[in-house]
């Protein structure tokens, strides 16, 4: 093969390739982002529980379960809890809410309302949610996505 003929091909093939790889358009638009009912949705898993001052890991509760938030509209989400005994399998916090408003902080944490009473707040991956038990001792169950 001749030496100059080789050096062309060469020099074809890289300017080829190259534009090749430069010829995709790049768009300059980015995706709408989401609304913060669709960014909270999600699967959350019981983690911890804090009650009188103490913040124990669910491994040493009797409790698991998850926490599910579904989109209902831009602002509101549905809440389904299935937080059970492990021991016997009985219900603890077992019910569904809707039309729960969500509302984002100047901090970046989501406030969740439900009638007008703040019942949730999510910081992070973190969903933290507010109860009181039968002798109306409050409680925290937190739940990571």
């Amino acid at each position: 093969m001749n030496p100059v003929f080789r050096v062309r091909f060469v020099w074809l093939a890289l300017v080829l390739s190259a534009t090749l790889f430069s010829a995709c358009k790049k768009s300059g638009v980015d995706p709408a982002p989401a609304d913060l009912a669709t960014r909270v949705a999600g699967q959350y898993t019981f983690s911890e529980l804090s009650y009188n001052g103490k913040t124990l890991p669910a491994s040493q509760t009797n409790l698991k379960g998850s926490v599910t938030l579904s989109r209902s509209t831009a602002t509101t989400v549905e809440m389904a809890l299935d937080i059970r005994m492990k021991s016997t399998g009985e219900e603890f916090m077992v019910l569904t809410a809707d039309e729960i408003e969500v509302s984002e902080g100047g901090s970046g944490d989501v406030s969740f309302r439900y009638e007008g009473e703040r019942i949730a707040t999510l910081n992070g991956n973190k969903l933290t949610i507010n109860g009181e038990d039968e002798d109306n001792v409050p409680f925290k169950l937190m739940a990571t996505k």
